[in-house]
């Protein structure tokens, strides 16, 4: 009996897009991955993972790469005070260093180049990456059971032509601009915009080991907020704050880094004690669209939600949507699911998005900008909990590697009689696994 589809086209080739591809490429399912840009995305964004993306980048079989290109360990997490660089707490992340699944360390963009070499050394049986195809529109017709794009195609200084793709599903992994999400649900896009500007850099500073400072250093504080960490080999350190001066240019925005800098980093240096390389300027959003999925299209990561930096859920939760949405795949394409798996993919994950993500975040986003610097670690019932796991290291370790609560074991869905071992144990942890995520921060 053929399965009951043959291929699907997914749209972006960032790290949801690809990692889809991996997935369904190790159970020899086709897909077209197609992406606008002339290459791969390099942009300054995530850099740290928590447990919860590592057990799937472990799936993918991509951390033996991440790990041979990373930063050999990640020491602490602290929230600093920014007026007098005061360390108010702290929580051990070499804990876990004996794991497998402990937290991940690498520039995104590494992360997306990885995931590439795997798609074209390992996978190119079963992937097709196309750069310069622009999608248009995603549409479909659900009587022939079949959905398609129209692209266009061509780089920049070539004749465009546009041409139709079709496959039996679209899934829309083309991030915050999703074309595929506009084509669903137009402009709706339903939740908020901060009233800042996120600025991230690269930054060599000798001033970080003069001064002690290591690991991931969240910054609070009303008009400097952020979070500055070891980020790669030969000193390189991520800095990003959020600069909370709206309708500025973005050359405005850089005359004020000095300013910014000099509250924000340790020994208030001038300009000409750091080198900066390289500089991303960003909104920051959290929103949800109202379904992932409608009809053989689907929306998946950054496509269908959105959430603040602080607190590390963006790329983490976009690996956990799409390797959730390869399970389900998966089980309909090896005859142990029928096609609503794919329904309740699409309800799970946004409930999980609501209920969850949305809401930690703005916490998250909260603490470190809105809160009173000075009493803080008191009155924030997150840090009382902090303080109790540092009394015990084993206890903490487990607390930190145990399945959170933004975690999903969509193979529970498969028919009972040809069921095969799920991925994780499908338990929800309520808000104690949440905070477990929570704390194995990125940035």
């Amino acid at each position: 009996m053929p399965p009951p589809f043959e291929k699907i086209i997914i749209v972006g080739a960032g790290p949801s897009g690809l990692l889809l591809a991996i997935f369904l490429a190790q159970a020899k399912i086709p897909s077209v991955v197609l992406e606008s840009w002339p290459g791969l995305d390099t942009r300054l964004r995530a850099t740290q993972y928590g447990t919860p993306a590592t057990r799937v980048f472990r799936r993918a079989g991509l951390v033996p790469d991440i790990r041979a290109a990373s930063i050999p360990r990640f020491p602490t997490i602290c929230w600093r005070r920014v007026a007098d660089g005061e360390k108010l707490i702290s929580i051990d992340m070499s804990v876990t260093e004996d794991s497998e699944d402990r937290m991940t360390v690498l520039q995104l963009g590494e992360i997306i180049q990885i995931m590439y070499r795997h798609c074209v050394e390992r996978y190119a049986e079963f992937i097709d990456v196309r750069f310069n195809h622009r999608v248009l529109e995603a549409k479909q017709d659900e009587e022939r059971g079949k959905a398609w794009v129209d692209v266009e195609i061509g780089g920049e200084g070539e004749e465009k032509r546009v041409q139709r793709i079709e496959a039996d599903y679209v899934v829309g992994c083309d991030g915050a601009a999703s074309a595929v999400r506009r084509s669903l649900f137009g402009r709706e896009w339903p939740g908020q915009t901060f009233a800042c500007k996120f600025i991230v850099q690269n930054v060599y500073y000798d001033g970080f080991d003069k001064h002690g400072w290591d690991g991931g250093n969240y910054m609070i504080d009303p008009d400097h907020w952020g979070l500055v960490a070891r980020r790669g080999h030969g000193g390189m350190w991520r800095v990003t704050y959020g600069d909370p001066v709206v309708g500025l240019t973005d050359e405005e925005y850089l005359a004020r880094r000095p300013w910014h800098f000099k509250n924000i980093l340790p020994g208030s240096p001038e300009p000409h004690e750091y080198r900066i390389e390289k500089t991303n300027i960003y909104n920051i959003h959290n929103r949800c669209i109202p379904s992932f999925k409608v009809g053989r299209i689907l929306v998946a990561a950054d496509a269908a939600h959105a959430n603040n930096p602080i607190g590390g859920y963006g790329c983490m939760v976009a690996c956990i949507d799409v390797a959730g949405l390869a399970d389900c795949f998966i089980g309909l394409h090896q005859g142990k699911a029928s096609a609503d798996i794919l329904d309740t993919w699409a309800t799970v994950r946004r409930d999980i998005f609501l209920k969850y993500i949305d809401t930690r975040s703005i916490k998250n986003i909260e603490r470190i900008w809105k809160s009173d610097p000075w009493t803080v670690v008191e009155t924030d019932k997150f840090f009382g909990i902090l303080k109790e796991l540092n009394k015990d290291k084993a206890a903490l370790r487990e607390f930190l590697l145990k399945e959170s609560s933004i975690e999903y074991d969509f193979t529970k869905h498969y028919d009972q009689a040809t069921r095969e071992n799920g991925h994780t144990n499908g338990s929800r942890n309520g808000g104690a696994g949440e905070l477990a995520a929570e704390v194995q921060l990125q940035a």
